[in-house]
């Protein structure tokens, strides 16, 4: 499997993502990704992953990517941003840990690759506050032991994840994936350590490097 290949896997992975219909197109509630008309019919159902890859497609052209920072958009009161910086830690990890037969430039270019992601848990069907957004350019994961909160357990168990793999020059989607397996399987507790949230992640990025290897 080719190193563009295994990137188009990792970088819309991670975690998982529950948004509001695509069949009408537009922005997903979160507002990070739009154009949710190309999304396959899987978005919108239980344990469901939507993707889309661009017919096609050569991958095999870049040789270069641009890892934009992690965004979330959170809803549910009381979690900190030092909780979304560490769900934001570990999906950059995961991203640029794949990254080591390309290179990471900061400069778009004709053979150059932006990624996309984000976290989230604006889902469908759910009441939930006005999402607060943040950019994470240079997140730390600094809280370790036991979640010990029951707020931050939930939302650690509902939060989503979107993604999209760009053209860096014309801003073309070569690829998205929006996922919410991840969050549904994960189901932590107070006493869940984020040693084993990282692993979920982990194991997340695994299971849609599968997906995106059969829908592509």
């Amino acid at each position: 499997m080719n190193l563009i290949t295994r990137l188009g896997m990792f970088a819309i992975a991670g975690a998982a993502l529950a948004l509001s219909s695509c069949a009408t197109g537009g922005k997903s509630p979160s507002g990070i990704l739009s154009n949710f008309s190309q999304l396959d019919a899987g978005y919108g159902t239980e344990n469901a992953v939507s993707s889309y890859v661009q017919p096609g497609a050569d991958f095999k052209q870049y040789d270069s990517v641009i890892i934009d920072p992690v965004t979330t958009v959170v809803a549910s009161p009381g979690v900190s941003p030092a909780v979304t910086d560490q769900l934001a830690t570990y999906l950059s990890e995961s991203l640029n840990s794949q990254m080591t037969d390309l290179k990471i430039v900061s400069t778009p270019g004709p053979k150059t690759l932006r990624v996309r992601t984000g976290l989230t848990d604006v889902i469908t069907a759910q009441q939930a506050g006005k999402g607060v957004k943040a950019v994470h350019a240079a997140p730390r994961a600094t809280l370790s032991g036991k979640l010990g909160s029951a707020t931050v357990a939930t939302f650690v168990s509902n939060v989503c994840f979107e993604g999209e793999i760009l053209d860096s020059v014309s801003g073309e989607r070569l690829v998205a994936l929006v996922d919410h397996r991840l969050g549904s399987k994960r189901e932590a507790t107070e006493a869940t350590s984020w040693a084993a949230v990282r692993s979920g992640v982990n194991q997340g990025v695994v299971r849609l490097r599968e997906r995106f290897k059969a829908v592509r």
